[in-house]
């Protein structure tokens, strides 16, 4: 059993309502192909998330960050459980899920009319890996939140633990 600490690392974007459609398009996508029952399919799934974010920079409008020192396995698998409940906890309707090589798409239903007025859409990713993540310390620097998403593709499948990408 590996012993080594684990990190858990919190990134949330909000990206303007122009690139709402095309993100939503892409998580699904992700979600509804990529491989859940194996470390290097997960990590795929999360470098190709990131790789929608990278894309769409130009309509970053918010960020936030949650950043943790490495800890003992049972503390981590808390603080990830936790800021992924509370992610998951913003919707009161999960329309994909995928996970351990299932997708599950509940019946959604059916929303009052509304104007054709689209908003933002917000992507957090919750990540916990055996090796130091790099923190973000100022969300409003986007170099900084580019590192943070960079070193989060960069994680080795040895290295992994857990993910999930939670998105409206």
């Amino acid at each position: 059993m590996d012993e080594r600490p684990i990190d858990v690392s919190v990134v949330m974007l909000g990206l303007d309502a122009n690139a709402r459609r095309e993100i939503q398009d892409a998580m699904d996508a992700i979600a509804s192909s990529g491989d859940t029952a194996s470390p290097a399919g997960l990590v795929q799934m999360l470098r190709e998330a990131i790789a929608v974010l990278l894309g769409r920079r130009d309509a970053w409008t918010h960020a936030a960050a949650e950043n943790h020192a490495p800890m003992p396995a049972e503390d981590a698998e808390a603080k990830f459980g936790l800021a992924a409940h509370r992610a998951r906890a913003r919707f009161e309707h999960e329309l994909v899920r995928a996970h351990a090589g299932e997708v599950a798409r509940p019946k959604a239903p059916p929303l009052p009319p509304q104007p054709d007025v689209p908003g933002v859409v917000v992507v957090t990713l919750v990540v916990a890996a055996r090796r130091m993540l790099r923190d973000v310390v100022d969300v409003r620097d986007r170099a900084a939140l580019q590192l943070a998403l960079d070193a989060l593709a960069a994680i080795d499948p040895g290295d992994f633990v857990a993910m999930e990408v939670i998105w409206s």
